[in-house]
């Protein structure tokens, strides 16, 4: 059965949620009639009391909680967000703080394991590697009063107060400019799920300065390829007609565009000097790869050293009122992009 929050307990009681908490704490100043009643709702429907939700308790668990995005399938198939789980760990397990993940496997009526482990109060932080969480989770976590920020995926638009983010905008904006001043002026862009917010932001970048440049883009120079290198081999291989000479690639992330280096190699398509391909993230294999990829550099060492000090200073009670963290993007040029290719 679908655990619930104190104001969905308090509403199906029909008393005030200060009463709730006075019942569940066995307050004098309420009718042991009252209490039953409440109590017997909230067992009803694994209610999860906790008492460190008012600050009475403040013994550690020493673990905290690392979310991935909704979309994630798998820790081979989300290089960046596998290796920053694994950085983030092995940095605080150093003070003596584990990181585990946790995943969604929401069934229709039932609890989700993160609105468990919440209610529960399993973890002493919560690390969100997505664009954002449902209001019952958030219901949740002011509840409770686990502290929590989001980190990489998230929207840098959100006024969240704990955010470390790149300027995925920005990011799109620097690759359509690069492409534009070197002179080129026909585009393919290779995305990840349209659903995501970085996806969103980083189109919206791309294409606002190919504005700039008097330049549009086609809607169907736009491919899905759902962040996989598969699946941007498969939709390169299938769209081999929009790679004319002159094109400029800009695949969304170094996945996407390893996946469409080699469909372009299998059809004997040059890169660079038939079509340009830039990607973001600079990831290790974008080197290992000829011609060596031309990418987006994004610190994350930095997202990794900034989120490790935020846990540590709110697991040691030391919490900042705000810690909003936007990263720089630089372009790494390398073998498949030319400056200047008139």
């Amino acid at each position: 059965m679908k655990t619930i929050t104190s104001v969905e307990l308090a509403k199906l009681a029909g008393v005030s949620q200060s009463t709730v908490s006075r019942c569940l704490n066995d307050s004098p100043l309420v009718s042991d009639e009252t209490k039953a009643r409440v109590k017997k709702i909230a067992e009803e429907y694994s209610f999860q009391f906790n008492t460190n939700a008012r600050g009475l308790k403040t013994n550690r668990t020493g673990v905290v909680g690392y979310v991935f995005s909704e979309d994630f399938s798998g820790f081979a198939n989300h290089y960046i967000q596998s290796d920053l789980y694994y950085r983030i760990r092995m940095q605080l397990l150093e003070h003596g703080i584990d990181v585990v993940p946790v995943f969604d496997d929401l069934v229709e009526g039932e609890t989700s394991s993160i609105e468990k482990s919440i209610g529960n109060r399993r973890y002493d932080a919560l690390i969100f590697n997505r664009q954002s969480v449902s209001e019952r989770v958030r219901t949740l976590l002011e509840e409770t009063r686990i502290p929590y920020i989001f980190i990489y995926d998230t929207n840098e638009f959100s006024e969240e107060p704990f955010m470390i983010a790149p300027r995925h905008t920005k990011i799109g904006y620097l690759v359509g400019k690069s492409f534009c001043e070197a002179g080129y002026r026909n585009f393919v862009e290779i995305t990840g799920p349209a659903q995501r917010i970085d996806v969103v932001n980083k189109h919206a970048g791309f294409a606002s300065a190919l504005a700039a440049y008097g330049v549009t883009m086609p809607e169907d120079h736009i491919l899905c390829a759902n962040y996989q290198l598969e699946t941007a081999e498969q939709v390169t291989l299938a769209h081999t007609d929009l790679f004319t000479p002159g094109t400029a690639v800009f695949a969304q992330n170094d996945m996407l565009a390893l996946g469409t280096l080699e469909a372009l190699k299998q059809s004997g398509i040059r890169v660079p000097e038939d079509v340009a391909v830039i990607g973001v993230d600079n990831v290790v294999m974008g080197r290992w790869f000829h011609p060596q990829l031309t990418t987006v550099a994004i610190d994350y060492d930095q997202i990794i050293s900034m989120t490790a000090e935020w846990v540590l200073s709110v697991t040691e009670k030391k919490a900042p009122k705000s810690y909003r963290h936007f990263l720089d993007e630089k372009l790494i040029v390398r073998d498949t992009f030319l400056l200047d290719k008139k």
